[in-house]
């Protein structure tokens, strides 16, 4: 009788991802036998605006392409422990792991 099971492919299929969704930041990784502080990496959880050139930050972009934070109107998706915006949360979790210039980026086909 032939197995019904499929084979998966080598690669990110075999590692587990660890997702922390917090208020203030995302806290994700992929676990390791031996793990290292550069496994995890710490995003903010929050949409930017700027009031000067009128620009857009998600996530992980105010880190590293806001040079100016005082001009800056910040809202968070997530509000004493619940998510309120769920529109703002799905923009960051897409642009955070299925973005191609995101720190972490996940094969999605991997997971289908």
């Amino acid at each position: 009788m032939p197995s019904r099971n499929k084979p998966e492919p080598h690669g990110i299929a075999d590692q587990t991802l660890v997702l922390d969704n917090g208020a203030y930041a995302i806290k994700a990784g992929f676990a390791s036998e031996t793990p290292q502080l550069d496994d995890c990496k710490v995003i903010p959880n929050c949409i930017a605006r700027s009031f000067r050139d009128k620009r857009f930050y998600i996530g992980s972009q105010l880190d590293h392409e806001c040079k100016d934070y005082g001009e800056l109107q910040i809202r968070r998706p997530v509000e004493k422990g619940y998510i309120v915006n769920w529109e703002s949360e799905k923009c960051i979790w897409d642009y955070t792991f299925f973005n191609n210039d995101a720190e972490l980026k996940v094969c999605i086909k991997c997971f289908c």
